[in-house]
Order: C-alpha cells, then structure tokens, then sequence
C-alpha cells in the first residue's frame, strides 16, 4: 500500500518592508493592512531614522546649519525670556562644533523612545474611545511606519533651509502668508501648523482606522483636532 505523503503548503509571505514603506506614502490603506498583519517595526524605523540622522548630521556639519542652530537656540532662548550674555554665546558658539555628534546620539535615544511614547498616547486614546482592537505592538508598529513621512519631510526641508541659512521650517503654512504682520497671533498660528505634519496625522489615522476597523474620518478628526489646540495655545503663548 502506498504511504500517502502531505503537500507542504507554501507559507504566505507579507509585503516587504520597502514595499510597506513605499506603500506608507502612496497606498497607506494596504500598506498599514500588512502592518497590523505582521506589526514588523524594527526595519521601518531604521530605514526611516537613517535618512533622519544623515538629513541633521550632514547639515550640521556645514558651518551655516551650525550657525542656524545657534541663532534658533538663541531665539528660543530670548522668548522664554532668559538673558543672554556674550559668554554665553560663546560657549555655545564652542559647542556648536560638536553639534553633529550630540545631534546623531540623541536621535538614536530619541527616535524609537517618541515613537513608543506616542504609540502608547494613540493606544490608551482610542481604545478608550473605540473599545479594543489593537495591540501596542500593532499601534507601534503602525508609528514606526509613519516615520518615512517625517523622513521625507527632513530630506526635503534641510537643502531649502540650507540655502535660506534658517531652521525655520519651510512647510509651515505662515510661509505661505507672508503679508501677515511678523507678531501677530495668526502668523504664529499658521507658523504652529506644518503641512507635513498634517499629512503625518492623517497617514496615522488611516493606519489606526485599520488597527481598529473604523472610518479614517473620526480618527483623523480626532487627531487633526488636537493639533490644532496645540497650534492655538502655542500661538497665544507666544502673542502674550
């Protein structure tokens, strides 16, 4: 009597991890469906903080984006109100110089901390609102994919701030209100608003929506909505 032998079936193999990201910026939907298939992070948020690292080390390795630093720390510094004396702006003209390094080995730390960060912010959020449906690692997952648009933002905000000698953002929307009064409360509000920020929070929520098999709508609501109180507060912060 023949032994009978089983036919191996072929394991299904998810999308690729440059498939994904690729798919993050064009086709997020499916992108994120094979995401909370197989919650895969840790290649997503390489490739992505790679092109973040390299995007800050190599403009801070040129004399003007170390001098932009310098001049948005010093401004930062006056509208918190501090006094700035000229030791202190040669001490931190002195630092400058490793600005590279310290950038590079923060982002490192900083990176796969903000994401988890606000992965669980995301998950405590919506399964509140939403009941249950996702695991961290799904919502992390999800996070770590959305890194390629802020990846993209770097990559093309650094060469235009380079030529502008700036670290001003050139997606904010004030950029494009350029007649509004320099002080005024709505170019502080538009200056808080960021176009590639926007379309990060909506990249999210689709990938949330999936997770949580609901409209991308609320969720998108949800989210662009407290941006927006954040972006109003900041704006009066500054006004007054």
């Amino acid at each position: 009597m023949a032994e009978l032998v089983a036919t191996p079936v072929p394991e299904t193999r998810g999308a690729g991890l440059f498939t994904r990201l690729i798919g993050v910026v064009f086709s997020p939907r499916d992108a994120y469906t094979a995401v909370a298939a197989q919650p895969k992070w840790l290649g997503a948020m390489t490739v992505s903080g790679l092109i973040i690292l390299a995007a800050n080390v190599i403009f801070l390795s040129t004399e003007v984006g170390r001098s932009a630093m310098l001049d948005q720390q010093l401004g930062a510094m006056k509208a918190f109100g501090m006094t700035v004396t000229d030791q202190m702006v040669q001490q931190m003209q002195a630092q400058m110089a490793y600005a590279p390094y310290s950038t590079g080995v923060s982002l490192l730390v900083f990176l796969p901390l903000m994401c988890a960060i606000v992965a669980g912010l995301l998950m405590a959020v919506f399964t509140a609102i939403l009941g249950g449906g996702a695991t961290f690692k799904q919502v992390y997952a999800v996070v770590a994919h959305s890194m390629i648009i802020g990846a993209i933002q770097q990559a093309f905000s650094f060469p235009i701030m380079y030529a502008q000698e700036d670290m001003s953002s050139p997606t904010k929307l004030s950029v494009f209100f350029p007649m509004l009064p320099e002080m005024s409360f709505a170019t502080y509000l538009l200056a808080a608003i960021d176009l590639f920020y926007i379309w990060s929070l909506i990249n999210v929520s689709i990938g949330i929506a999936v997770l949580y098999k609901r409209q991308t709508g609320s969720i998108a609501a949800v989210l662009l909505g407290i941006y927006a109180v954040i972006a109003v507060i900041i704006a009066t912060w500054r006004v007054f």
